[in-house]
């Protein structure tokens, strides 16, 4: 078998969903936990999307005409998210992994990009292993929860205009001490749900599903974000840093539901937020 790494092209993306569900349905099911994507379809649809993205680097894996695997980093802010990232089932064990993830780090590297991050299913060890070797440290564990939805849904809370990314990218520079603002344009440009908490000013924010993050002034306000889009969101997830244990106990208490604990790890600078708030997917 010999792998070569090239972009991939719209005639994959069938193939790419397929090995992406495959892999991380295994992966998942055989410790015991639900699969991160509901159908190969949904997987298909998520490689699609991010194929699309000009600010998305993509690569896969290729032996002759065959795809065997694809990664993929989004470049939406001051450092890079990594995901998702799989490798077909039949081929895993050749080191396809690390060479999509060592592609990644060295164009991060070679477009200015000193800071790179991923999420990774605490489970998970042979991702655990492969990314330390590459260089990346563990910094946060997150419990990723299905959110309840009996709320309440407080008065200051709405949807997310583009008229609120200035104030969103403050209060996040506040908070995670980088931006983030390409990031919220492009996600509510596909269509995911970003809300707001206006207060007369935005105290908080958060977006919608697994990919998207969110910061807040207060874990009041986190609160009644993660409660918010509960209501609103059918099947909403989000991640709660467990480390802010008066947050992660008050999420629990308010009937948000774990699902799976993940590690925050990244590769490069990285200044730890100061304050409320919730990683994505990737950071």
């Amino acid at each position: 078998m010999t792998i070569e790494l090239r972009r991939p092209q719209p005639a994959h993306i069938a193939e790419l969903g397929r090995i992406c569900y495959e892999a991380f349905r295994d992966i998942a099911e055989s410790h015991g936990f639900p699969p991160d994507f509901d159908s190969v379809e949904f997987a298909q649809g998520v490689v699609g999307l991010l194929m699309q993205q000009e600010t998305v680097y993509s690569t896969a894996a290729f032996d002759g005409d065959a795809p065997r695997g694809s990664n993929f980093m989004n470049m939406w802010g001051d450092a890079a998210g990594i995901g998702p990232i799989s490798v077909d089932l039949a081929t895993q064990g050749e080191g396809i992994g690390k060479r999509l993830m060592q592609d990644a780090l060295d164009h991060a590297k070679q477009h200015g990009i000193e800071s790179v991050r991923l999420c990774q299913d605490s489970f998970n060890m042979r991702s655990l292993a492969l990314y330390a070797s590459l260089g990346f440290d563990v910094k946060e564990p997150l419990a990723y929860q299905t959110l309840s939805d009996a709320g309440p849904v407080d008065d200051g809370f709405r949807p997310a205009t583009p008229a609120d990314f200035d104030a969103m990218d403050a209060l996040c520079r506040d908070v995670y001490r980088i931006s983030r603002k390409g990031e919220y344009a492009t996600l509510t440009a596909a269509g995911f749900p970003a809300f707001v908490l206006d207060r007369g000013r935005i105290t908080g924010y958060l977006i919608g599903t697994a990919i998207g993050h969110g910061v807040a002034e207060s874990d009041d306000d986190m609160l009644a974000l993660l409660a918010g889009i509960g209501a609103t969101t059918p099947g909403a997830h989000a991640h709660v840093a467990m480390r802010q244990g008066a947050l992660y106990r008050r999420a629990l208490a308010a009937g948000h539901r774990n699902r799976k604990v993940m590690n925050l790890m990244t590769y490069g600078p990285y200044e730890e937020p100061k304050g409320t708030y919730c990683p994505s997917v990737m950071f």
